[in-house]
């Protein structure tokens, strides 16, 4: 399995660029996750639609934009506002935002009580999450990327002779996850412990919960990774497809902000996805709730893990192991 291992990491010098572009691409985001948690003071940006020359919304946690007429549904998605909230006449006022259900009870909060409206809430994502969140695409996003070991074996026929070989063929599968673990967890995990160490930020968990959490994920990431290449069996169309479903679930799940909208059937879509769980997982972490009514959601995204896992390894037994020609 070590040889595997060795010849994995020799093979990395024919995709360098796209590995420094995948690395640089986790610094940005643990950086960004950083700085903009650290140093910068987020404040909701609320749309009001009035023909009222008399409205008087302001909040020192919010900036309020009076506007004529609804903004495009896209300047919503592209979050350049939060939400919007639509003067009706006669006292009555319309709320829409792409947010979840209690992002639009904050809002009609802001029409109770806009001077005296304060976001602050203790389910709102901490430092911590907010770097999670940053940084799970691009660990999901490099699982598929770096898969392609086994990827080109798989194209190239060259695991029908490893699978003839007088060998366990679970140690070459082994020694790909092993290879894959560790080119994808060890920069975040550099990363975040310069950020600590040297330069004093706070990062929200510690290098120890850091190095649980990105182990969880970066498994997820591989096993998800390794299911795609042993069904699709072409390079290219296995990355094309697996960076495509991981965008846009993970986009989905909140990485970046909540996608809901109070559509039941989209919401049921969500929260299947394992990604929501895992961020569920790391903001009840963060913000001190109960083990044992957050494990639930942790032991789901390790469940289908091993689904993955266990199921690919399966089909490439039956594929290259069990075959009778």
């Amino acid at each position: 399995m070590i040889n595997f291992i060795r010849n994995d990491f020799c093979r990395i010098s024919t995709r360098k660029y796209y590995i420094l572009i995948s690395v640089l691409m986790t610094m940005i985001s643990i950086v960004l996750g950083v700085y903009l948690t650290s140093n910068v003071q987020t404040k909701a940006n609320i749309a009001i639609v009035t023909k009222s020359t008399t409205s008087n919304f302001q909040s020192k946690y919010a900036n309020v934009t009076r506007l004529d007429k609804e903004p495009e549904k896209y300047e919503l998605v592209l979050s350049k506002y939060d939400g919007v909230i639509i003067d009706k006449g006669n006292g009555k006022y319309a709320i829409d935002t792409i947010k979840n259900e209690d992002y639009r009870k904050t809002l009609e909060m802001v029409l109770k009580n806009p001077k005296g409206f304060n976001p602050e809430s203790k389910d709102s994502r901490g430092i911590g999450t907010t770097i999670i969140g940053y940084l799970l695409m691009f660990i999901l996003l490099q699982g598929v990327l770096f898969m392609f070991t086994l990827a080109e074996d798989i194209e190239l026929k060259q695991i029908e002779r490893i699978a003839a070989a007088p060998i366990y063929f679970i140690k070459y599968l082994l020694s790909n996850f092993i290879f894959n673990f560790f080119i994808v967890s060890l920069p975040a995990f550099f990363i975040l412990a310069v950020m600590k160490e040297i330069f004093g930020y706070n990062i929200g968990f510690s290098l120890l919960e850091y190095a649980g959490l990105l182990g969880i994920i970066v498994s997820f990431g591989i096993a998800f990774a390794m299911f795609i290449n042993v069904i699709v069996k072409v390079s290219d169309t296995a990355n094309m497809m697996g960076s495509s479903i991981v965008v846009l679930t993970t986009i989905l799940a909140g990485s970046f902000y909540s996608f809901e909208n109070g559509n039941k059937i989209l919401e049921k879509v969500i929260w299947i996805l394992p990604q929501k769980d895992f961020l569920s997982f790391v903001q009840g972490l963060e913000n001190g709730k109960n083990i044992a009514s957050i494990l639930p959601q942790l032991l789901y995204v390790i469940i289908i893990s091993l689904v993955f896992f266990i199921f690919s390894i399966i089909k490439m037994k039956k594929d290259y192991v069990l075959r009778e020609d």
